[in-house]
C-alpha cells in the first residue's frame, strides 16, 4: 500500500512540474516589462523615480506630523523632546531619500555616458 502511495505522489509531483513548466512558458510569452526599461541605466532611473514619487509625499506628511507634535506639546518638555526627535529623524530620512535619488541619477548619467 505504501509503495502505491509513493508512486501516486511521485506521479502527481511530476505531473505538477510538467504542467507548471508548460504554463510558465505559455504565460511568459504574453508578459511585458512593467518598468519599460531597456538598459540598466534606465532601470536605475525608473526605480529611483518610483521611490521618489512614493517617498517625498510621505516625507512631507512626516514633516507636517512633526509640526503637529510641536503645536500640541504646549511647553511640555517630554512632548517637545518627542517632537524634536521626530522632526530630526524625518529630516535625516528625507536627506537619505534625496541623496539616494541623486546617486541613482548620477549612476544613470555615468552609465549612459560610457
Amino acid at each position: 500500500m505504501k509503495d502505491k502511495n509513493k508512486k501516486i505522489k511521485t506521479f502527481i509531483k511530476g505531473s505538477f512540474f510538467i504542467i507548471s513548466f508548460g504554463l510558465a512558458r505559455f504565460v511568459s510569452a504574453d508578459l511585458e516589462n512593467p518598468l519599460k526599461s531597456k538598459t540598466f541605466a534606465d532601470l536605475i532611473a525608473n526605480v529611483a523615480k518610483i521611490v521618489a514619487q512614493i517617498g517625498f509625499p510621505i516625507a512631507a506628511l512626516a514633516i507636517i506630523y512633526s509640526g503637529f507634535l510641536f503645536v500640541t506639546a504646549r511647553g511640555n518638555e517630554k512632548q517637545l523632546e518627542d517632537a524634536k526627535r521626530t522632526f530630526l529623524w524625518t529630516i535625516i530620512g528625507t536627506a537619505i531619500l534625496l541623496g539616494a535619488w541623486a546617486i541613482a541619477i548620477a549612476v544613470q548619467t555615468f552609465i549612459t555616458g560610457l
